[in-house]
């Protein structure tokens, strides 16, 4: 019997709602630059929040050129961040004419997305606050059921562009965007799909949603007169991080089918890992034992070896211990180079947007391998001797043949990519 050959796996569309821009070159060019889209939050109270700061995605910015009307209303505002991050992305890839229509038949492709917390906080609670107000005879919004629940956000893409292949939503805490980009790419390497959009989500302007961080200490809350200072990955005096929010996402599609309709393709996805820290449902197995297995994991699955990697978009969220877990995690499955490789985190430009980072964060990969180009981690002020790794101050040009992006959650969740280097030769 025959075994199914797996098919190499390209990116040919990039899609980007950020704090910095809305679109993907404009967000990577800000980073680059170095600019950070954290600022104080309006409705952060003083006199109960310790952390004030946030890196919004403005609702007048967000564009509107997929949904309108009913479908508009009805949709929650995670939902129509993911939908044009992922109608960005198929305009990118060349796959809609001028009326934004698909120009093939997208019937065998699907949409791998992943969120932390769908509408819960912008839908739900909305109405169970009426409810209380009004001792339960608050008028529920017949669509309710279908707006905030965590897998609307991927049906309104597949709707939206008539794909009726694979659907998967995710949900692993912080490791969510990189995971839902793996499960996109395992779908088109096994081919389960010809073509996957891929990635992931998030909307956090809810007070109540940095409450619970507040409560749990993860949040900065030394900076809230210095927003620009606030988020420091690797610095010595890292202490927490700063809320994000908006969407990734990315055309993945298997190179012959790219090839075919004569697509330009940015890099190619090589390799995904999951893996689980079994340790703590909040603190980071301290050596970083599960994080390094899916680092090497996700480069046995690409058939590469570590001495083959030039480059690390590191999950470094700013926490005292997580970034510690993450150098020691880059220095197990790397080895000797662990502590050379350029590695870099950028997080200080756009915040921590849950789920949303491992995709926004991707997505800036892509550029990085594309333009062979290494962003700069903000804030670069103290080096963290715990930490001892050649952290990237300054963007630079550098030689990149494959890189791993790291992207780590709640609950023990490890997910990691590699990307590497197309060379159409």
């Amino acid at each position: 019997m025959q075994l199914f050959q797996p098919r190499r796996v390209v990116v040919t569309g990039v899609g980007v709602i950020s704090s910095l821009a809305t679109s993907a070159r404009a967000t990577w060019q800000k980073v680059l630059a170095g600019e950070t889209g954290i600022r104080r939050a309006a409705n952060l109270d003083a006199a109960i929040h310790k952390c004030l700061l946030r890196a919004d995605v403005h609702d007048d910015d967000i564009p509107q050129r997929f949904l309108s009307g009913k479908a508009l209303r009805n949709s929650s505002r995670y939902t129509r961040m993911a939908m044009e991050a992922a109608g960005e992305a198929m305009i990118d890839a060349g796959l809609l004419d001028d009326d934004l229509q698909p120009v093939i038949d997208l019937r065998a492709a699907g949409v791998s997305a992943g969120n932390c917390i769908g509408g819960t906080y912008d839908d739900m609670l909305s109405v169970h606050e009426q409810y209380i107000e009004r001792d339960g005879a608050a008028r529920v919004p017949p669509h309710l059921h279908v707006t905030f629940p965590h897998n609307i956000g991927g049906y309104t893409i597949q709707k939206q562009f008539g794909m009726m292949g694979p659907s998967s939503t995710v949900v692993t805490a912080c490791a969510t965007g990189s995971q839902a980009i793996g499960d996109g790419f395992d779908a088109v390497k096994w081919g389960k799909a010809p073509l996957m959009i891929a990635g992931a989500m998030e909307s956090t302007q809810h007070p109540l949603f940095a409450l619970g961080f507040e409560a749990m200490k993860a949040l900065c809350t030394d900076s809230n007169d210095n927003p620009d200072y606030a988020s420091r990955p690797f610095n010595a005096d890292r202490a927490g991080f700063i809320l994000g929010e908006g969407a990734g996402m990315l055309v993945l599609e298997e190179l012959e089918h790219a090839l075919n309709r004569g697509a330009h393709i940015y890099c190619e996805i090589a390799g995904f890992a999951t893996s689980n820290d079994a340790y703590h449902p909040i603190a980071p197995q301290p050596e970083g034992l599960g994080a390094a297995k899916a680092i090497t994991d996700a480069l046995a699955d690409a058939g590469i070896s570590a001495d083959e990697i030039d480059h690390v978009n590191a999950h470094a969220a700013s926490t005292p211990a997580g970034d510690v877990a993450e150098a020691n995690a880059i220095r197990i499955a790397l080895g000797e180079r662990g502590s050379e490789i350029p590695v870099t985190s950028v997080k200080g430009a756009f915040g921590h947007g849950m789920a949303a980072s491992g995709a926004l964060e991707t997505a800036m990969s892509v550029f990085t391998m594309h333009e062979q180009m290494i962003p700069l981690t903000r804030n670069q002020t103290k080096p963290d001797p715990e930490v001892g790794l050649n952290v990237v101050t300054t963007s630079q040009p550098a030689e990149i043949r494959a890189m791993t992006k790291h992207s780590f959650g709640l609950g023990g969740q490890n997910a990691v990519l590699v990307l590497k280097r197309w060379d159409a030769a």
